[in-house]
């Protein structure tokens, strides 16, 4: 993921933290400045994916390790990554070939911490992707785009432990969500203490 902009609230030092990054960055700063725990921001995504959100708190030392001592359990921990990787793919339906191009992508979660001991929930877990939508052509052995019909984002959140898609797109795009998202992703129920970020529906997305 090219991570372009990052929004952190209640992690480790940090209040609030809105950073907008570049192809190449450097982190400098004083002692106790917050360089460290900015690392921390990433590592715990990377573990949070790899490993599962529980171990990824586990390796920040636990839920008192993670949130910002001063706010405490009064507000929820959130992080919103914001990425301009461009992908793309095509998918057959009905209508025909339809190209799906990907120019942002939009990932936040939230845990709201208990105000006593060491548990959480979480209360916000959204993906969204921000795309065009072309007609495509095959072309003897190429395929190509042949009319841009359109932008819309495709959203995939979290309610009530299931997973839930939903489609912003113009009129004149001819998709459904079913063409999108394949039967076993759909309705899927998530475990507890499980993100989006762990999930197939992230790898399918991205």
């Amino acid at each position: 993921m090219s991570i372009k902009r990052i929004e952190v609230k209640n992690f480790k030092s940090f209040k609030e933290l809105k950073i907008d990054l570049g192809k190449f960055n450097v982190v400098i700063g004083a002692n106790a400045s917050g360089k460290s725990n900015f690392v921390h921001i990433f590592k715990f995504l990377r573990d949070a994916k790899n490993s599962g959100l529980d171990n990824a708190i586990s390796m920040q030392g636990g839920v008192e390790y993670l949130r910002n001592m001063n706010i405490g359990a009064s507000e929820p921990l959130s992080i919103k990554v914001v990425s301009d990787k461009e992908f793309g793919w095509g998918l057959e339906t009905k209508a025909g070939l339809i190209g799906i191009r990907t120019y942002e992508t939009i990932y936040e979660f939230a845990l709201r911490f208990n105000k006593r001991g060491s548990g959480f929930r979480i209360v916000k877990d959204k993906l969204i992707q921000k795309c065009k939508f072309f007609r495509l052509e095959r072309k003897e052995r190429k395929i190509e785009e042949k009319e841009l019909l359109g932008e819309g984002e495709i959203i995939v959140s979290r309610g009530n432990g299931r997973v839930k898609h939903y489609l912003n797109i113009s009129p004149k795009v001819p998709l459904k969500k079913e063409d999108i998202f394949p039967p076993f992703l759909r309705e899927e129920k998530l475990p507890k203490h499980t993100l989006l970020l762990e999930t197939p529906y992230f790898l399918y997305l991205h």
